[in-house]
């Protein structure tokens, strides 16, 4: 299967940029729709390094991961295994945050490795294609605010 791409033009620099996506991901991520535990979630944590986790902490304090750090560049590139679709295999997501200028960046996305999923699982894939696109649009939205 293709590969999942989305991109989104926001209105902040690429530091400002990069920070929100990672550093403030409860805040404009829609975590009532799109969570392991959705409704659940208290906050969602990344772990700046590679090898460290992505996961959202739920109101009772329980931990939820959603994948884990491939590679890590700010404020240029991240990539994380999706881990959020249960299986054996998982997906790769990257984001390259490309500065247009003082106060504009492209937010390319591209979601990977669909043929590592079972076929009970590729269901997901039409689902992540339309939610990609809502996710990418509040962080749009969350940045030109």
């Amino acid at each position: 299967m293709e590969p999942i791409r989305h991109a989104v033009t926001v209105e902040a620099d690429q530091e400002r940029t990069f920070g929100t996506f990672t550093r403030r991901l409860v805040t404009w991520w829609p975590i009532d729709s799109f969570a392991i535990e959705p409704g659940n979630v208290q906050d969602v944590c990344l772990e700046e390094h590679v090898g460290g986790r992505i996961y959202e902490v739920l109101q009772d304090g329980r931990e939820r991961d959603w994948g884990r750090i491939l590679r890590w560049e700010p404020p240029a590139l991240v990539a994380f295994t999706w881990e959020v679709i249960q299986g054996p295999a998982f997906t790769e997501v990257e984001l390259v945050f490309k500065p247009l200028g003082p106060s504009l960046t492209r937010v390319e996305m591209t979601h990977k490795g669909w043929e590592n999923l079972s076929p009970m699982l590729m269901g997901h894939y039409l689902a992540h294609r339309s939610g990609w696109s809502l996710i990418l649009g509040r962080l749009q939205s969350a940045l030109s605010a």
